[in-house]
């Protein structure tokens, strides 16, 4: 009976429910909202409450319309009383704990960013990349290379070309997950982990051992990549929760990071490396005229030719090529383009209207990161040479050295300080600062853009533009007397007249390699007073003057390959002058008294020059750390190793007037003295003309292997035409010569072959011409002297000139044969020029490093050779 009552009351009570339930429904759901904006989603459980709620709103609805339409009450009373009991339920079920939970990523998420198009060189990185991805044995690649190449731009390209999921019929994704995380230079672990967490949907811990169960719990048994960007230290893996990687076939587990410092990727433990290069010419432009846009390139008929200038400057950087690019996109006039020709030349590209900081900042991160102020300041000194110019190692180092960068101090004789200094070139190549120059084995260079920010750190980020001075043109009219370094390498100044009279803050001038500079003006040195390092080498200067004996901080002084015939005895005033460089003089004359008052004194080189007067050099009161001088007889060589605190460090031999038995280079009484045996780095022989035997012979003393010249690097056997055969008897080629690299064999008539040559382990460049009686380079039969080597191991094609690069033969009229045939493993370029009567090549066609050959056609088209071989062989001939 009670469903035939009013049903009024009832209704008035369902609608007051439903009310409530719809407040219900409503916070619910702005709980959902809020946690959607962090990436969550609602539960399932949810979802299935607030379909229910709107299943039951619909229904009531339904009745209250009916009730209005007079539908029978007897039906309206026994539906509201059901609705009422439902609405009951759903507000007891509506206490969740939560209402949402993380969203579970998939497996590849597409990172955004604006990507440039691919290009040929960024294929071939990418197809590297896809190789190692699919080489099980392989589970740690690295991608090094300087700020700005593109290595983020490739490890973004990397993940987003992966396919996310397949399609039906297609194969299943390579990983499940692909997971992406920047490190940065002053990454925090937690924030590392935290990222790599999140990117997997997992819940984040405090503590951050849990954190890194459950990440290893969650990626164990799953395939997975790894994408770390811009690494600068190594990260441990397994304490960030990264399992150990397997190299199953069916589960694939991969980190690929990138860094700007190739020593990280030793660190990582990388299984492959690979280093990304600067953009070629053609890809750079292309890069640039995509930045600058159609519209400003056709403003003006005169634009894309001065475009093509700005964007060489930029020296194939895509940083540079895409901030430049987008900043000159505003400038559709000449003088606007010719602007920021003139700043980029400058080496002031900071002050390009637009640039702000978007280019040296963020390079200067390389320069930050750098291991120590002192490898800073080499960093800084670079700078001086050219833009575009290939610094030779050695002169970089002794910059270095004269800098006091590089303390010759320290080391117990000079070839130990150039050990440090290649270690710093090293440093510098590895954090992307210095890249090879143009022979990559003796020379770096700077980019173009990195020099800019040397340039630009040099000058306090711009506040103190002429601290360091580069002069390149005829006059050095931006020259300010506030430099204190000024540079006028390869530049057309004649002399010190363009130059501020009054430069008293400057402390290093360097005229190296500028042929026109002839002289220094009266004057001059008065206003340097806190001159420290002087270099006027390569140049065409005649004369030093009187008044350098003002330069009381003088430290290093280079007039080598110069016209100058003599040294003023004012130098004797130079008391703080440790490095005194007199190469390739011909002949240099010295003030008696002079040397015994420059008590600082660690380096005099006078390599390829004439002294007649040095037995001054028994007057220094100090260590000389490295001494290079010339020498015409074994007296002379006996008087030197007599010499007490003297290095011997660069010697020649000439002449050697009177003296007609066998130079024994062991013999304690000729060559083989510890002073000079120690030390040597580099020997030269030459215009010897009744020398006829040249030995390594040892006495008998077990100890002679101590004697072995260890840092002999380069040798010279120079115009001995009556040189018959080098001698090795005792000892082994081997291992009395470690370290020798360069041996040059030239106008030894006499000389018929070069057996010992064949196991130099450390010899790279190899050169014989005009002897005129070689009939072969090696001879495997000669049993003479082998030194315990067995003479069937001797010619072993396998174990013969393993470092060779470079073999050059010239004007060896009775070269018939090389000797055998060998594997070269490191041969890159050949040398055959004027040798009629050889028929073959010491190499078949299986030459992985070869690059070149250098010889007339029809030398190449006589050779015996196969034809498979001459076809392959093809390629690498140059005329």
């Amino acid at each position: 009976m009670r469903y035939l009552r009013d049903p009024g009351p009832k209704i008035t009570q369902l609608n007051e429910a439903m009310i409530n339930l719809r407040c219900r429904d409503e916070d619910i759901k702005n709980r959902i909202r809020s946690a959607e904006r962090h990436g969550e989603t609602s539960t399932h459980e949810v979802q299935d409450w607030l379909r229910k709620v709107a299943a039951i709103d619909e229904k009531v609805s339904k009745i209250q319309t009916d009730h209005k339409n007079g539908t029978f009450r007897w039906g309206i009373n026994h539906r509201a009383e059901q609705s009422l009991a439902e609405i009951s339920a759903l507000v007891r079920n509506s206490e969740f704990r939560m209402v949402a939970t993380r969203l579970l990523p998939n497996g590849v998420q597409e990172v955004p960013a604006e990507l440039p198009p691919a290009n040929p060189t960024m294929v071939s990185y990418l197809s590297q990349l896809q190789d190692f991805l699919q080489d099980d044995g392989s589970q740690i690649f690295g991608i090094w290379g300087m700020g700005g190449v593109g290595k983020t731009t490739l490890l973004l390209k990397l993940n987003n070309e992966l396919p996310c999921s397949s399609e039906a019929g297609e194969a299943p994704p390579m990983f499940d997950h692909v997971i992406w995380a920047v490190v940065s230079r002053d990454y925090k672990f937690r924030k590392l982990q935290h990222d790599i967490a999140n990117w997997l949907g997992l819940t984040r811990h405090k503590d951050r051992t849990q954190q890194a169960m459950e990440i290893r719990d969650f990626l164990k048994n799953k395939s997975f990549l790894l994408l770390l960007d811009d690494l600068w230290q190594p990260v441990k893996l397994s304490d960030l929760g990264i399992p150990q990687l397997t190299r199953n076939g069916t589960k694939k587990q991969k980190v690929v990071f990138t860094t700007r410092l190739d020593v990280v990727c030793g660190q990582m433990q990388a299984w492959r490396k690979m280093k990304v290069e600067c953009l070629n010419e053609e890809e750079a432009w292309r890069l640039f005229q995509d930045k600058v846009g159609e519209e400003t390139l056709q403003a003006h008929v005169r634009i894309p030719q001065l475009a093509r200038v700005v964007a060489k400057e930029c020296d194939g950087l895509p940083l540079a090529l895409a901030v430049i690019g987008s900043a000159m996109s505003m400038m559709k006039t000449p003088r606007e383009w010719q602007n920021a020709i003139t700043l980029l030349r400058k080496s002031r590209p900071h002050e390009i209207q637009g640039l702000d900081d978007k280019i040296l900042p963020k390079l200067k991160f390389s320069y930050d990161h750098l291991a120590d102020e002192n490898l800073r300041r080499c960093f800084l000194l670079c700078s001086l040479w050219p833009e575009d110019h290939s610094i030779y190692k050695t002169d970089l180092i002794e910059c270095w050295m004269g800098h006091g960068l590089v303390d010759e101090r320290r080391f117990d004789n000079i070839n130990e300080a150039y050990d440090s200094g290649y270690c710093l070139i090293r440093g510098l190549q590895a954090a992307c600062l210095l890249e090879p120059g143009y022979n990559k084995d003796r020379e770096v260079k700077m980019h173009d853009v990195v020099r800019d920010l040397a340039l630009w750190i040099a000058s306090d980020c711009g506040e103190r533009q002429n601290r360091f001075n580069i002069i390149s043109g005829v006059t050095a009219e931006d020259s300010q007397g506030e430099a204190e370094k000024m540079s006028l390498v390869g530049s057309d100044v004649s002399d010190t007249s363009s130059l501020p009279s009054n430069c008293f803050k400057l402390q290093t001038l360097m005229v190296q390699r500028s042929i026109s500079f002839k002289s220094i003006v009266k004057g001059f040195f008065q206003g340097t007073p806190a001159l420290t390092y002087l270099d006027l080498s390569y140049t065409a200067i005649y004369e030093l003057p009187q008044e350098i004996g003002l330069l009381g901080n003088l430290r290093y002084l280079n007039i080598s390959h110069t016209n100058i015939p003599s040294l003023p005895v004012q130098l004797s005033n130079l008391r703080e002058l440790r490095f005194l460089l007199l190469r390739d003089l011909e002949s240099i004359s010295i003030p008696s008294g002079l040397l015994e008052k420059l008590v600082m004194l660690s380096v005099i080189d006078m390599t390829h020059t004439w002294c007649d007067n040095w037995k001054e050099l028994s007057r220094l009161r100090g260590c000389l750390k490295g001494l290079g001088i010339v020498l015409e007889s074994i007296e002379d060589l006996h008087q030197l190793a007599q010499l007490p605190n003297v290095l011997t460090w660069r010697l020649g031999l000439r002449k050697l007037l009177g003296f007609n038995e066998p130079l024994n280079l062991l013999s304690p009484s000729q060559l083989g003295s510890r002073s000079i045996l120690s030390s040597i780095q580099m020997l030269k022989i030459e215009s010897c003309e009744s020398l006829e035997v040249v030995s390594m012979v040892s006495d008998g003393d077990s100890s002679a292997h101590k004697r072995c010249l260890s840092r002999l690097e380069e040798v010279e056997l120079r115009s001995l035409p009556e040189l018959k055969e080098i001698v090795w008897r005792g000892v082994c080629p081997a291992e009395m010569l470690p370290s020798l690299t360069v041996l040059t064999i030239s106008g030894c008539h006499n000389l018929r072959n070069l057996w010992w040559v064949v196991r130099l382990q450390s010899l790279e460049n190899l050169t014989v011409y005009r002897c005129s009686e070689m009939e072969q380079i090696v001879d495997a039969n000669n049993e003479i002297g082998l030194g315990g080597v067995e003479q069937n191991d001797v010619g072993s094609a396998d174990l013969a000139f393993p470092s060779l690069r470079k073999l050059c033969l010239r004007d060896l009229r009775s070269l018939r044969v090389f000797g055998g045939s060998f594997t070269f493993p490191s041969l890159e370029i050949m040398h055959v020029i004027d040798c009629p009567e050889l028929k073959a090549l010491p190499f078949g066609k299986e030459m992985r490093n070869l690059k070149e050959i250098w010889g007339d056609r029809q030398w190449w088209e006589n050779l015996d050779i196969e034809d498979d071989d001459r076809a392959a062989l093809q390629q690498y001939l140059k005329e």
